[in-house]
């Protein structure tokens, strides 16, 4: 009877196997109460006033049925005029239910059994999971801890093989906050010429940056860029679910409005509607005034940690994430599960990647005090 109920378990199918919940998840999953949580990737601030209010009386007043697939179109022509040198059409943008969604339907579109993607090291996890899930095979490059991670274009050119069919940048980074400058884009751009490599552009961080001019998109640089963005963490939209496919690559997102049609039909008419604010002048002011606000927090929780635990964090210029240098301490994971147990929740850099092991990924999305009293934990339990 046994070898029969083992016969009748599920067997994986290959795209499936490897892929599993996330170091971060897993951590998270375990924090105990009232931890105080550096490891955020979630804004803290709440979504505008003025949003949550369109929201309410769309729910209340509106019949709100499914949209098109692609979403609704005046929320279409908003997204594309956020990218005015690609002039794209209604068509060339597919709404989804976040980024995360963007970046899945994005890879099962163009990546086949075999096909190499180059993706950042460190990055975000859930890329190397997406590519297993499309049949491809992840293929690293390195962002060097010991240029503070910054992007590298002779690490990045070695990498490309016959069998590279998508390329990944992610400006500003999760987890290093790192921008992609115009000059790093442009090597990525002459050195993908003419290849017929896609670019996948992961520009959900575009609007909370700290230097004195917003991140380039890298569709500027690339014909055959990719983008996928949201509104998740510029408006603290994060539960709204609100992100999107764009691209001049036609094929593309047409293959991606394809998958979104069968795994959701359409984003959230409520989310779709309300979002239609989040290029009003309102929410330029909110974008703004939350860029402040994080740029204040990571250079108080930065020198905070200098001061009270003699640990250097990077400084970032985009996102609300630094790395903290911890290799003299010992072990990334062995030091994060040390902060669990005294109720802070910080992710080991090893969860994004080999490039990140010897820092923690701290996020910033917390008040001072917050802030201040997770820094007495940490300091307590290293005293231990």
């Amino acid at each position: 009877m046994n070898a029969t109920k083992e016969k009748m378990q599920l067997q994986l199918p290959r795209r499936l196997q490897g892929v599993a919940p996330t170091l971060i998840r897993q951590i998270f999953e375990r924090a105990l109460p009232e931890s105080i949580n550096f490891g955020l990737g979630e804004p803290d601030l709440p979504t505008p006033q003025f949003m949550r209010e369109a929201a309410a009386r769309i729910a209340l007043e509106e019949q709100n049925g499914y949209t098109n697939h692609a979403g609704l179109l005046p929320l279409r022509e908003k997204i594309a005029e956020q990218y005015p040198h690609l002039k794209l059409q209604p068509n060339q943008i597919c709404v989804t239910v976040g980024s995360q969604e963007a970046m899945t339907a994005a890879f099962m579109a163009i990546v086949d059994d075999g096909d190499e993607v180059l993706i950042p090291n460190p990055s975000f996890p859930a890329y190397e999971n997406c590519v297993k899930i499309s049949g491809g095979e992840p293929v690293f490059y390195r962002l060097p801890a010991e240029k503070d991670f910054a992007f590298d274009i002779e690490e990045f050119k070695q990498k490309i093989t016959s069998k590279t069919k998508v390329a990944v940048v992610i400006s500003p980074s999760n987890p290093t906050g790192k921008i992609f400058t115009p000059e790093d884009l442009g090597q990525i751009s002459e050195v993908l010429q003419d290849t017929g490599i896609y670019l996948i552009s992961d520009e959900i961080y575009s609007d909370l940056y700290f230097t004195p001019d917003a991140p380039r998109s890298a569709s500027e640089f690339y014909e055959r860029t990719i983008i996928v963005s949201g509104l998740s963490k510029s408006l603290s939209m994060t539960g709204w679910r609100l992100g999107w496919v764009a691209s001049s690559q036609t094929d593309v997102v047409k293959a991606a409005l394809t998958l979104h049609g069968f795994l959701a039909v359409c984003t959230s008419t409520i989310s779709q509607k309300a979002s239609l604010l989040g290029w009003t002048k309102e929410a330029e002011e909110s974008k703004r005034d939350a860029r402040e606000i994080y740029k204040r927090r990571g250079e108080f929780l930065i020198d905070l940690m200098q001061k009270e635990l003699g640990l250097r964090g990077t400084a970032p210029e985009g996102a609300f994430y630094t790395m903290v240098d911890v290799r003299h301490l010992g072990d990334d994971l062995a030091l994060a599960e040390k902060f669990l147990q005294n109720r802070v929740i910080t992710v080991p850099g090893a969860a994004f990647g080999t490039e990140a092991k010897g820092f923690l990924r701290v996020s910033f999305c917390n008040t001072e005090e917050r802030m201040t009293e997770g820094v007495r934990r940490m300091k307590e339990a290293l005293e231990k």
